[in-house]
């Protein structure tokens, strides 16, 4: 049944080299195609009409890979999103196949949690693991017995052996719901995958304790990231793109003529929406769902008024974000220094990251 939903490659990214999942439901189905096109004219609807000065129009229109920034990940499934968002946005293949996709190096990626270059944050990010996992345990809510009764149905629908000792081995330990395991399969992604596409859930799972484990999921991956070093060396890097993206274009708006992008579109991950939300403030409370996005707006004031604002979006809705972390009142609108302030604190120069990956010397004794 899965294969028949998994989404045709578009010629143009067939030969490319790709890491593509080994399961079904771990590519782009064709409802998840269209749920891309669906956000990219989404995209067209609420965005395209404010460039609204002639040079901006032309050059979506012209050149639209002069106005269009893409960046995504080596997986398939991210390129194959970042496709048909762009059919969605540009209502054009071929439009679509002149915008370079591009992806870094595995080393440089910062599109999700990334710690195989950075000693530190492998370091810090067990740490962080093993203080929740504690924590779950002493507080009364053992994940494993809340979600125990799921069990039986789970290994009935997927064919698995609990008995088998590699499959318990496969555990992330006491404290931890074994349905969050990643190896045989990620189980809940697997059922809330089938579920979208219609699939009912096996007898014994009900749609309220799918959404209890996806909350739960949520909430602890988003506290890791609480820690300022976890931050600052894994989706902080984003950051400091995203905000050295924004002060180009603000130093540069002078000059009509720049060849700067308008629009930066990056396809990323569920693990790429989850820190980003805790970095800009908001922690998503709920573990994302197929197509989510964030939306960051840079705008002009008004004619005389100089000066820039920012708005963020959460899934197409704009959210109130505290300007610092000592409790001050969230806004939807913030200007362009109090969104440099929010970004500051979890970003870092590519020269402090660099030596401070390295560094784990204080950190070591505690681990475990």
């Amino acid at each position: 049944m899965w294969s028949s939903r998994v989404q045709e490659v578009p010629l143009p990214l067939r030969n490319g080299k790709f890491f593509r999942q080994k399961y079904p439901w771990g590519n782009l189905t064709t409802k998840g195609a269209q749920q891309a096109r669906d956000l990219g004219a989404w995209l067209r609807e609420h965005y395209v009409p404010q460039f609204s000065n002639p040079v901006g129009k032309v050059r979506l229109q012209e050149a639209p890979e002069k106005f269009i920034s893409l960046r995504t990940t080596s997986f398939l499934r991210t390129n194959l999103t970042a496709w048909f968002l762009l059919e969605g946005l540009l209502e054009s293949p071929d439009d679509v196949a002149s915008i370079p996709f591009i992806c870094r190096e595995e080393k440089d990626e910062n599109l999700y949690h990334n710690d195989e270059h950075c000693p530190r944050l492998w370091l810090k990010w067990e740490q962080a693991w093993v203080t929740i996992q504690k924590a779950t345990t002493s507080d009364g809510m053992n994940w494993r017995e809340r979600f125990q009764d799921m069990q039986a149905a789970m290994a009935r629908e997927l064919e698995l052996n609990l008995d088998d000792p590699g499959f318990l081995l496969s555990m992330d330990g006491p404290g931890f719901p074994w349905i969050t395991v990643l190896r045989p399969s990620n189980l809940q992604d697997t059922l809330e995958c089938g579920r979208c596409h219609g699939d009912a859930l096996p007898a014994g799972i009900s749609v309220e304790k799918l959404t209890a484990v996806r909350t739960h999921l949520a909430r602890d991956y988003a506290v890791t990231f609480q820690d300022r070093d976890v931050l600052q060396l894994s989706i902080g890097r984003l950051v400091r793109e995203l905000k050295e993206a924004l002060l180009d274009r603000v130093n540069t708006e002078a000059q009509s003529t720049s060849d700067r992008p308008s629009l930066f579109l990056y396809s990323g991950h569920d693990a790429t929406i989850m820190p980003l939300s805790v970095a800009l403030g908001l922690p998503w409370t709920e573990w994302p769902g197929y197509t989510s996005s964030i939306c960051v707006e840079l705008w002009r004031g008004a004619d005389g008024e100089g000066g820039h604002a920012v708005r963020v979006l959460f899934d197409r809705e704009e959210v109130a974000l505290p300007i610092s972390r000592d409790g001050s009142a969230p806004k939807k609108v913030l200007s362009f220094h109090e969104f440099l302030e929010i970004a500051e604190w979890s970003s870092l120069s590519e020269t402090d990251f660099s030596s401070r990956c390295q560094d784990g010397a204080e950190i070591a004794d505690t681990h475990e």
